[in-house]
């Protein structure tokens, strides 16, 4: 959910990677990041526990996890964990993503599966994606227990729901169980 607050600090984040060249890094990397935190309720309230004093909670920034990332998303992350918005990084990186894409004449998708694909399955399911929709897409592959099966992709405000668990409803209520 984005609020006008949300809104202000992806444009900040914006404007620190455009500013370093890294706007393409910066968005996967703090959506990996924003996926990761929200995974691990430990981190997630360390982070967030506004009794710890902020340098306590910038030294995840000195993890081995985040040595590759870019600079600038590292200091996105600490100007959010100093702000005390961690608890909205999730909207913010998909905020960030959706502006990303929007500035690459895209539009931002979120596409969930059961396990991770090849370069050609992606492909492929880009175009299927692409055609119906009639849209240009930038995908974020996520793997989520939940599918199961299939795919379930988010492109705005649409939901395309082809998992196995979506089908074995629809086929639950047309048989009446």
């Amino acid at each position: 959910m984005t609020t006008q607050r949300t809104g202000r600090y992806a444009d900040a984040v914006v404007a620190i990677a455009s500013g370093e060249g890294g706007l393409d890094a910066v968005e996967d990397e703090l959506l990996t990041v924003a996926r990761a935190i929200d995974g691990n309720e430990q981190l997630r309230q360390q982070l967030t526990d506004q009794h710890l004093p902020v340098g306590n909670r910038l030294t995840f920034l000195e993890s081995s996890v985040l040595t590759a990332a870019h600079p600038a998303t590292r200091a996105a992350l600490a100007m959010l964990i100093a702000a005390d918005r961690v608890g909205d990084l999730t909207d913010i990186a998909n905020e960030v993503a959706e502006r990303a894409a929007t500035s690459r004449e895209e539009e931002f998708a979120e596409v969930f599966v059961a396990v991770p694909l090849d370069d050609a399955r992606k492909a492929a399911l880009k175009a299927a994606l692409e055609r119906a929709t009639g849209r240009t897409l930038d995908l974020k592959f996520i793997v989520d227990d939940s599918v199961v099966g299939g795919v379930r992709a988010r492109i705005g405000d649409t939901v395309i729901d082809g998992s196995l668990l979506r089908r074995l409803t629809d086929l639950r209520g047309r048989v009446g169980a």
